[in-house]
């Protein structure tokens, strides 16, 4: 069950979802942020909202950004323009050890010659909080990530996974009003960061703390996330629920990053308010699109729609729109799910994936088999950038 999918259990979902609200206030403004080393612009004009209590997560690829925004957010580099507010404080002259954040980075920074209940209560001990405090606080941090009766191993004596764990305990001892994360789960093989994923999730639930996170990888901000702010090139490119991100991109670069999508260019050919034709020569048909699009006459624009929203067959569909047909050039059985590459008459190779839901076919389709592909009328999305 995914993040999004727990908040779908609530009788009243805008509960949780204070960004629907007009009256809501931000925990944190950014506004008109800017940060240039020399004649690269890192981080661009970029102003953003996001809530207490959120868990947000900042998606991007390599050089887009995303941990020079979180690193001005902790302090660590002063914006060249605009300003950061947290909890309605302007940080703008905050030192960095004074703010209400704290931050976990990939690396962990465990300290190898300390045992894990020393590790988790440093920050503590460097304030000169009371000894008989420090002791009860690392004990309830170790038994919320899971790691009661660990405190005398030494990080070397620990998993992967059980590092990651020391770490955030360390970072929330404090009890932090924000928590940021460096690609945190990052270090961990794909089992278990994806076990973890979970288990951050119900930590910051069960915490209340705002969350925010740095990721390059598109599932773990999928399931982690009550919104996602897509960078691009040092601009936030899209900022919605990860469904929301998914199901209706506003760009082609945020479609493509997202997931997998095929993408079919063409113009318009009819513009009615309820209905588009686009003719694309990629797909070899006029696609038809049962809304409207704000469009100019013979636009071009981009068809978008993902792998798992088509419906394959050996057999031409009786449906008389949005059928393309092609012969299947590569087939790959990932267990739970088949994939197909189908090569079209354009010579535009598309992606397809259906569900293996039944153990066996009698009549499975099979490489170098001509096929047709249909798909539902709201199945994708037309682009026009």
């Amino acid at each position: 069950m995914t993040s999004s999918q727990l908040q779908m259990s609530h009788p009243d979902p805008t509960l949780e979802k204070p960004w629907l609200k007009r009256s809501e206030k931000p925990f944190i403004r950014i506004r008109n942020l800017t940060k240039k080393f020399g004649d690269v612009v890192a981080v661009n004009d970029i102003s953003l909202d996001i809530y207490e209590n959120e868990l947000f997560s900042l998606l991007g690829g390599s050089g887009c950004g995303k941990s020079t925004l979180l690193r001005m957010l902790a302090g660590f580099e002063t914006p060249t323009f605009g300003t950061i507010e947290i909890d309605g404080q302007d940080m703008s002259s905050i030192a960095a050890h004074q703010r209400p954040t704290n931050m976990m980075f990939q690396s962990y920074a465990l300290f190898p010659h300390m045992n894990v209940a020393k590790n988790v209560g440093y920050g503590l001990r460097r304030d000169g909080v009371a000894k008989s405090e420090i002791d009860q606080r690392v004990s309830e941090m170790l038994k919320l990530v899971q790691l009661d009766g660990y405190g005398t191993r030494k990080p070397s004596q620990l998993s992967g996974g059980q590092r990651q764990r020391v770490a955030l305990a360390r970072a929330l001892i404090k009890r932090p009003k924000l928590l940021l994360l460096d690609e945190p789960l990052g270090a961990l093989d794909k089992k278990l960061r994806e076990e973890t994923q979970f288990e951050l999730i119900n930590i910051q639930e069960s915490l209340g703390v705002t969350f925010i996170v740095v990721t390059h990888d598109q599932e773990e901000a999928m399931t982690l996330s009550t919104r996602i702010g897509v960078m691009d090139i040092g601009t936030i490119a899209q900022v919605g629920e990860p469904q929301e991100v998914y199901e209706f991109p506003q760009s082609k670069y945020v479609a493509d990053f997202i997931g997998s999508v095929n993408m079919f260019e063409g113009r318009v050919v009819k513009d009615s308010p309820d209905a588009v034709v686009i003719n694309s020569p990629d797909a070899g048909i006029e696609i038809h699109v049962p809304h409207g699009v704000s469009c100019s006459p013979n636009q071009k624009m981009w068809f978008a729609i993902r792998p798992e929203k088509f419906e394959i067959s050996a057999t031409k569909p009786k449906a008389k729109q949005n059928v393309i047909s092609g012969v299947v050039e590569d087939i790959a059985y990932l267990g739970g799910q088949s994939v197909y590459l189908v090569r079209l008459q354009s010579q535009k190779l598309v992606r397809m994936v259906r569900a293996n839901r039944d153990r066996g076919a009698e009549k499975p389709i099979t490489w170098e088999q001509t096929v047709y592909l249909t798909w539902a009328p709201s199945a994708g999305v037309v682009l026009t950038t």
